[in-house]
């Protein structure tokens, strides 16, 4: 079953990181403790080991691109395996988070 590898937060401050480097492509194998890419915080470049093993089915966060800490970083799976749905799900929730950060007006004011 394919899992997701998000963004981590690297240190007390992070709220998004930059892909420096990715270390492995789409469709390389990857054992758990092996470098995947180096992230650029708000205070430094670390290296990122995957916790999980499995085939990189899928790259969210291209080389030089920023994304907010929990994003979807990469998906590690079984080879072939299809992640639609995996994807679908995730986009789906980031849309209802979305929705309850947005600002109701407060009714009660005049």
């Amino acid at each position: 079953m394919a899992e997701i590898v998000r963004m981590p937060k690297l240190s007390d401050t992070m709220t998004e990181g930059v892909v420096a480097e990715w270390h492995k492509k789409v469709g390389d194998n990857i054992e758990s403790g092996e470098l995947l890419a180096e992230i650029e915080t708000d205070k430094a470049t670390m290296e990122f080991e995957s916790f999980q093993e499995g085939v990189l089915l899928h790259i969210g966060v291209q080389k030089g691109d920023t994304a907010p800490v929990d994003s979807i970083l990469a998906i590690l799976g079984e080879k072939g395996e299809d992640i639609a749905k995996l994807l679908e799900e995730e986009k789906s929730t980031n849309a209802k988070v979305d929705e309850k950060e947005i600002e109701k007006p407060d009714r009660n004011k005049s």
